[in-house]
């Protein structure tokens, strides 16, 4: 395995893993500490915990999707894709309720937007790592067969 195989490969699963880490425990939390999710968290009145357990659910759902795509990300590209679609729709809701809908302070802008943003650009990066190193496992099998 090159160098450039490895890095690609520690990439895409690390970035998999600590997006799925973070939705799996915030769907925990949703479903199993949701007063405690409300008041510390997502504080957006009222409470309503068949809401938050119902987003829990999809949450922990996406969450333990992409550890499953961490594990061998080029046998599970769809799944990386479902969790890319999810976190450009989160991060699209996000920046409309922060920049059109609240009155928030810049640094609460930033706060907010910024590590969806990043992460998002992150899940853009793991994937088309991903679809290389795809294209790369082909090439090495189209050029083994015709030797």
């Amino acid at each position: 395995m090159n160098e450039k195989h490895w890095f690609r490969a520690a990439f895409v699963q690390a970035t998999l893993a600590i997006g799925g880490l973070f939705y799996a425990l915030t769907g925990v939390a949703l479903l199993f500490a949701p007063r405690w999710f409300f008041e510390n968290v997502g504080t957006f009145p009222p409470f309503n915990r068949h809401y938050l357990g119902d987003t829990g659910a999809f949450t922990l759902a996406l969450g333990l999707g992409l550890l499953l795509a961490a594990r061998d990300p080029l046998r599970q590209r769809v799944m990386i894709v479902v969790g890319l679609v999810a976190t450009l729709v989160h991060t699209a809701n996000h920046a409309y309720g922060d920049l059109v809908l609240e009155e928030l302070t810049a640094a609460d802008v930033v706060a907010d937007l910024v590590p969806l943003v990043i992460y998002a650009v992150l899940l853009v990066v793991a994937y088309l790592m991903a679809f290389v190193e795809q294209a790369a496992a082909y090439s090495e099998v189209t050029a083994s067969r015709s030797r």
